[in-house]
């Protein structure tokens, strides 16, 4: 099982894919963060870019699936994916996981 983020440029687009990939059974218990900046440094200074995050959850096995949709679907409103592994989860949930996601 793996826990994922995307990040996006709108709420439209992190809308968008949410309801996608949740159609397409490939993400459970999905959350959107609004309040999140990411920073770069430019010309000696900080400066700020609003994104969204759209995170979730699904088998490792579907990672792929997942990065191929939201880059059919965003583009460049897609501003970056990555995954990390999830090693434990309480029983309900593990079981939704297992029931509730694309079969692979």
């Amino acid at each position: 099982m793996i826990h994922v983020t995307l990040q996006a440029r709108t709420i439209v687009a992190v809308e968008k894919l949410a309801a996608h990939l949740m159609e397409k059974h490939l993400l459970l218990f999905p959350t959107i963060d609004t309040d999140h900046e990411e920073l770069k440094w430019d010309g000696g200074q900080l400066t700020r870019t609003s994104q969204l995050l759209l995170q979730g959850m699904t088998k490792a096995l579907l990672y792929r699936e997942v990065e191929k949709a939201a880059q059919e679907l965003l583009g460049d409103e897609l501003v970056r994916i990555h995954a990390v592994p999830v090693t434990h989860l309480d029983p309900h949930a593990q079981k939704m996981l297992l029931e509730q996601t694309a079969k692979v």
